[in-house]
Protein backbone atom coordinates (compact mmCIF):
# COMPACT_ATOMS: atom_id res chain seq x y z
CA UNK A 1 0.00 0.00 0.00
CA UNK A 2 1.07 3.43 -0.67
CA UNK A 3 0.49 6.77 1.90
CA UNK A 4 -1.13 9.27 -0.06
CA UNK A 5 -0.76 13.32 1.16
CA UNK A 6 -3.44 15.77 0.74
CA UNK A 7 -4.44 19.26 1.70
CA UNK A 8 -7.82 20.66 1.39
CA UNK A 9 -8.50 23.78 -0.34
CA UNK A 10 -11.43 25.55 -1.09
CA UNK A 11 -12.60 28.51 -3.50
CA UNK A 12 -16.15 29.99 -2.56
CA UNK A 13 -16.94 26.82 -1.31
CA UNK A 14 -15.78 25.26 -4.34
CA UNK A 15 -13.72 22.49 -2.68
CA UNK A 16 -11.09 19.99 -4.11
CA UNK A 17 -8.19 17.77 -2.73
CA UNK A 18 -4.71 18.80 -3.69
CA UNK A 19 -2.15 16.35 -4.26
CA UNK A 20 1.33 17.53 -5.60
CA UNK A 21 3.34 15.45 -7.62
CA UNK A 22 5.82 17.99 -8.65
CA UNK A 23 8.99 16.73 -6.65
CA UNK A 24 7.81 13.15 -6.43
CA UNK A 25 6.11 10.47 -8.56
CA UNK A 26 2.67 9.77 -8.19
CA UNK A 27 0.89 5.84 -8.46
CA UNK A 28 -0.72 5.50 -12.16
CA UNK A 29 -4.05 4.96 -9.73
CA UNK A 30 -3.72 8.51 -8.80
CA UNK A 31 -2.27 10.35 -11.90
CA UNK A 32 -4.58 8.25 -14.40
CA UNK A 33 -7.26 9.17 -11.73
CA UNK A 34 -9.31 5.83 -11.93
CA UNK A 35 -12.92 6.39 -11.67
CA UNK A 36 -14.06 4.31 -9.28
CA UNK A 37 -10.68 5.89 -6.73
CA UNK A 38 -11.73 9.81 -7.68
CA UNK A 39 -15.33 8.67 -6.89
CA UNK A 40 -14.77 7.26 -3.79
CA UNK A 41 -12.66 9.70 -2.47
CA UNK A 42 -15.12 12.44 -3.21
CA UNK A 43 -17.92 10.71 -1.58
CA UNK A 44 -19.18 13.12 1.13
CA UNK A 45 -20.25 10.80 3.52
CA UNK A 46 -17.84 7.89 2.86
CA UNK A 47 -14.92 9.63 1.35
CA UNK A 48 -13.20 12.78 2.00
CA UNK A 49 -15.52 14.44 0.27
CA UNK A 50 -14.86 17.07 -2.40
CA UNK A 51 -16.25 18.49 -5.77
CA UNK A 52 -12.82 17.56 -7.51
CA UNK A 53 -9.28 16.26 -6.93
CA UNK A 54 -6.01 18.54 -8.15
CA UNK A 55 -3.02 16.74 -9.12
CA UNK A 56 0.00 19.74 -9.28
CA UNK A 57 2.80 17.83 -11.47
CA UNK A 58 5.70 19.30 -13.22
CA UNK A 59 5.35 21.46 -16.60
CA UNK A 60 5.94 19.71 -20.32
CA UNK A 61 5.40 23.43 -21.73
CA UNK A 62 7.25 25.57 -20.44
CA UNK A 63 4.98 26.41 -17.37
CA UNK A 64 5.57 26.63 -13.56
CA UNK A 65 3.62 23.75 -13.23
CA UNK A 66 0.76 21.54 -14.72
CA UNK A 67 -2.84 20.97 -13.12
CA UNK A 68 -4.57 18.03 -13.99
CA UNK A 69 -8.51 18.08 -12.05
CA UNK A 70 -11.16 15.73 -12.26
CA UNK A 71 -14.38 15.67 -11.37
CA UNK A 72 -16.77 14.00 -8.76
CA UNK A 73 -17.97 11.66 -11.11
CA UNK A 74 -14.58 10.49 -12.25
CA UNK A 75 -14.21 13.00 -14.99
CA UNK A 76 -11.58 15.27 -16.36
CA UNK A 77 -12.83 18.87 -17.59
CA UNK A 78 -10.16 21.30 -19.51
CA UNK A 79 -10.34 24.16 -16.66
CA UNK A 80 -11.76 25.12 -13.14
CA UNK A 81 -11.28 29.13 -12.35
CA UNK A 82 -12.09 28.22 -8.64
CA UNK A 83 -9.59 24.71 -8.69
CA UNK A 84 -7.02 27.06 -10.09
CA UNK A 85 -7.42 29.54 -7.12
CA UNK A 86 -6.67 26.67 -5.01
CA UNK A 87 -3.75 25.55 -6.38
CA UNK A 88 -2.02 28.55 -6.46
CA UNK A 89 -3.03 29.47 -2.97
CA UNK A 90 -1.63 26.28 -1.61
CA UNK A 91 1.58 26.99 -3.99
CA UNK A 92 1.66 30.12 -1.96
CA UNK A 93 1.22 28.42 1.42
CA UNK A 94 4.02 26.33 0.80
CA UNK A 95 6.21 28.47 -0.62
CA UNK A 96 9.21 30.24 1.66
CA UNK A 97 9.60 32.83 -1.28
CA UNK A 98 7.47 35.56 -0.58
CA UNK A 99 7.77 38.08 -3.72
CA UNK A 100 6.54 35.34 -5.85
CA UNK A 101 3.72 36.75 -7.38
CA UNK A 102 2.92 35.54 -10.91
CA UNK A 103 3.02 32.20 -12.25
CA UNK A 104 1.82 30.15 -15.61
CA UNK A 105 -0.07 27.03 -15.28
CA UNK A 106 -0.45 24.22 -17.77
CA UNK A 107 -4.18 23.14 -18.26
CA UNK A 108 -5.79 21.47 -20.86
CA UNK A 109 -7.78 24.63 -21.65
CA UNK A 110 -4.03 26.00 -22.52
CA UNK A 111 -1.24 28.02 -20.53
CA UNK A 112 -3.28 30.15 -17.89
CA UNK A 113 -1.65 33.54 -16.67
CA UNK A 114 -2.02 33.85 -12.76
CA UNK A 115 -0.73 37.38 -10.48
CA UNK A 116 -0.95 37.97 -7.01
CA UNK A 117 -2.89 41.71 -6.30
CA UNK A 118 -2.87 42.84 -2.89
CA UNK A 119 -3.52 39.39 -1.84
CA UNK A 120 -5.95 38.71 -4.59
CA UNK A 121 -5.23 35.89 -7.10
CA UNK A 122 -5.69 37.59 -10.52
CA UNK A 123 -6.44 35.11 -12.81
CA UNK A 124 -6.35 35.73 -17.30
CA UNK A 125 -8.90 33.54 -17.66
CA UNK A 126 -8.13 33.91 -21.66
CA UNK A 127 -10.70 35.07 -23.89
CA UNK A 128 -14.62 33.63 -24.57
CA UNK A 129 -15.16 31.46 -27.73
CA UNK A 130 -18.39 32.12 -29.32
CA UNK A 131 -17.60 28.98 -32.34
CA UNK A 132 -20.10 26.96 -31.55
CA UNK A 133 -18.29 23.93 -33.11
CA UNK A 134 -15.05 24.96 -30.51
CA UNK A 135 -18.08 25.18 -27.41
CA UNK A 136 -19.09 22.83 -29.19
CA UNK A 137 -23.00 23.28 -29.28
CA UNK A 138 -25.53 23.31 -32.26
CA UNK A 139 -26.78 26.27 -31.17
CA UNK A 140 -26.67 28.64 -34.44
CA UNK A 141 -25.17 32.17 -34.02
CA UNK A 142 -27.39 34.97 -33.15
CA UNK A 143 -27.34 38.53 -34.14
CA UNK A 144 -25.14 39.11 -31.58
CA UNK A 145 -22.56 36.30 -32.35
CA UNK A 146 -23.53 34.65 -29.41
CA UNK A 147 -24.94 30.36 -30.32
CA UNK A 148 -28.55 30.92 -28.51
CA UNK A 149 -31.71 29.07 -28.99
CA UNK A 150 -34.51 27.80 -27.30
CA UNK A 151 -34.46 24.30 -25.53
CA UNK A 152 -37.64 22.51 -24.50
CA UNK A 153 -37.19 19.95 -21.18
CA UNK A 154 -39.56 18.61 -18.89
CA UNK A 155 -42.17 20.82 -20.55
CA UNK A 156 -40.19 24.10 -19.77
CA UNK A 157 -38.83 25.82 -22.46
CA UNK A 158 -35.60 27.98 -21.98
CA UNK A 159 -33.80 30.40 -24.09
CA UNK A 160 -30.47 29.37 -23.86
CA UNK A 161 -27.27 30.96 -24.86
CA UNK A 162 -23.80 28.92 -24.75
CA UNK A 163 -19.82 29.93 -24.02
CA UNK A 164 -16.56 28.49 -23.70
CA UNK A 165 -13.98 29.50 -21.21
CA UNK A 166 -11.60 26.20 -22.34
CA UNK A 167 -15.01 24.33 -20.94
CA UNK A 168 -18.41 24.74 -22.01
CA UNK A 169 -21.20 26.53 -20.78
CA UNK A 170 -24.98 27.40 -21.24
CA UNK A 171 -26.29 30.67 -19.67
CA UNK A 172 -30.05 31.13 -18.95
CA UNK A 173 -31.07 34.30 -17.81
CA UNK A 174 -34.32 34.09 -15.26
CA UNK A 175 -36.02 36.74 -13.55
CA UNK A 176 -35.12 35.51 -10.11
CA UNK A 177 -32.95 32.37 -9.22
CA UNK A 178 -35.25 31.66 -6.16
CA UNK A 179 -37.04 28.67 -6.17
CA UNK A 180 -35.39 27.27 -9.51
CA UNK A 181 -35.57 23.40 -9.22
CA UNK A 182 -31.60 23.49 -10.01
CA UNK A 183 -31.45 18.96 -9.64
CA UNK A 184 -34.13 18.95 -12.19
CA UNK A 185 -33.13 21.05 -14.49
CA UNK A 186 -29.78 21.39 -14.42
CA UNK A 187 -29.05 17.21 -15.57
CA UNK A 188 -31.58 17.48 -17.80
CA UNK A 189 -29.78 20.59 -19.39
CA UNK A 190 -26.07 19.58 -19.01
CA UNK A 191 -26.50 16.35 -21.30
CA UNK A 192 -28.93 18.28 -23.76
CA UNK A 193 -28.29 16.63 -27.41
CA UNK A 194 -26.76 20.52 -28.59
CA UNK A 195 -24.46 20.34 -26.10
CA UNK A 196 -22.57 16.78 -27.54
CA UNK A 197 -19.68 16.99 -24.94
CA UNK A 198 -21.99 18.13 -22.05
CA UNK A 199 -22.03 21.27 -20.16
CA UNK A 200 -22.13 23.54 -17.35
CA UNK A 201 -25.63 24.88 -16.60
CA UNK A 202 -26.33 28.26 -15.51
CA UNK A 203 -29.52 30.40 -14.43
CA UNK A 204 -28.52 34.17 -13.93
CA UNK A 205 -30.53 37.24 -12.36
CA UNK A 206 -29.09 39.92 -13.39
CA UNK A 207 -29.77 42.73 -10.22
CA UNK A 208 -27.84 45.28 -11.83
CA UNK A 209 -25.71 46.75 -14.75
CA UNK A 210 -22.58 46.24 -12.64
CA UNK A 211 -23.95 43.18 -10.43
CA UNK A 212 -25.27 39.77 -11.31
CA UNK A 213 -26.26 36.22 -9.42
CA UNK A 214 -26.08 32.93 -10.40
CA UNK A 215 -26.77 29.52 -9.89
CA UNK A 216 -24.76 26.73 -10.57
CA UNK A 217 -24.95 22.96 -11.81
CA UNK A 218 -21.45 21.80 -12.51
CA UNK A 219 -20.66 18.87 -15.74
CA UNK A 220 -19.78 16.05 -13.92
CA UNK A 221 -20.45 17.51 -10.10
CA UNK A 222 -23.73 18.57 -10.43
CA UNK A 223 -24.94 21.34 -8.00
CA UNK A 224 -21.67 23.66 -6.79
CA UNK A 225 -21.43 26.72 -4.62
CA UNK A 226 -19.24 28.38 -7.50
CA UNK A 227 -18.01 28.15 -10.44
CA UNK A 228 -15.23 30.79 -11.85
CA UNK A 229 -15.20 29.76 -15.72
CA UNK A 230 -18.93 29.61 -15.37
CA UNK A 231 -18.89 33.15 -13.69
CA UNK A 232 -16.56 34.69 -16.56
CA UNK A 233 -18.53 32.97 -19.49
CA UNK A 234 -21.62 34.93 -17.83
CA UNK A 235 -20.15 38.24 -17.81
CA UNK A 236 -19.20 37.28 -21.47
CA UNK A 237 -22.89 36.10 -22.98
CA UNK A 238 -24.57 38.93 -20.84
CA UNK A 239 -22.01 41.81 -21.58
CA UNK A 240 -22.56 40.66 -25.60
CA UNK A 241 -26.48 40.72 -25.00
CA UNK A 242 -26.01 44.89 -23.57
CA UNK A 243 -26.84 43.73 -20.15
CA UNK A 244 -23.87 44.07 -18.08
CA UNK A 245 -20.94 46.22 -17.84
CA UNK A 246 -17.62 44.81 -18.64
CA UNK A 247 -16.50 44.50 -14.73
CA UNK A 248 -18.88 43.09 -12.88
CA UNK A 249 -19.57 41.48 -8.68
CA UNK A 250 -20.71 38.14 -9.58
CA UNK A 251 -22.63 36.83 -6.81
CA UNK A 252 -22.21 33.02 -6.08
CA UNK A 253 -23.82 30.68 -3.70
CA UNK A 254 -20.61 30.30 -1.84
CA UNK A 255 -19.55 34.02 -2.10
CA UNK A 256 -18.91 36.46 -4.45
CA UNK A 257 -15.95 37.09 -7.59
CA UNK A 258 -14.90 40.51 -9.06
CA UNK A 259 -15.00 39.64 -13.16
CA UNK A 260 -13.80 41.75 -15.99
CA UNK A 261 -13.39 41.60 -19.56
CA UNK A 262 -11.61 45.27 -19.83
CA UNK A 263 -13.67 47.31 -23.19
CA UNK A 264 -15.01 43.42 -23.98
CA UNK A 265 -11.61 42.73 -26.05
CA UNK A 266 -9.53 39.60 -25.19
CA UNK A 267 -8.87 38.26 -21.85
CA UNK A 268 -11.23 37.69 -19.19
CA UNK A 269 -9.88 38.46 -15.60
CA UNK A 270 -11.39 36.52 -12.77
CA UNK A 271 -10.19 38.12 -9.51
CA UNK A 272 -10.80 36.23 -6.22
CA UNK A 273 -9.09 33.84 -3.26
CA UNK A 274 -8.87 30.23 -1.93
CA UNK A 275 -8.67 29.02 1.60
CA UNK A 276 -6.88 26.12 3.31
CA UNK A 277 -9.43 23.77 5.35
CA UNK A 278 -7.19 20.96 6.06
CA UNK A 279 -4.51 18.35 5.97
CA UNK A 280 -4.53 14.50 5.86
CA UNK A 281 -3.39 11.39 4.28
CA UNK A 282 -5.07 7.69 2.96
CA UNK A 283 -3.90 5.00 1.60
CA UNK A 284 -4.07 3.12 -2.04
Amino acid sequence: MTLIGFKKYHGLGNDFIIIDGRFSLLPSSIVSAEKHLVISLCKRHYGIGCDGIILILPPVAGGDFRMKIFNSDGSEPEMCGNGIRCLIRYILDDSEDDFVDSFIVETLAGKIQINIEEGNIKVDMGSPIFAPEKIPTTLPINERGIPQGRITILDQDFLVSACSMGNPHAIIEVPTIKNIPLYEWGQKLETHPVFPKYTNVHFVQVKSRSEIEILIWERGCGPTLACGTGACACLAVLAKLGKCNDLILVKLPGGELEINWPKMKGSIFMIGDAKYVYSGSFNI
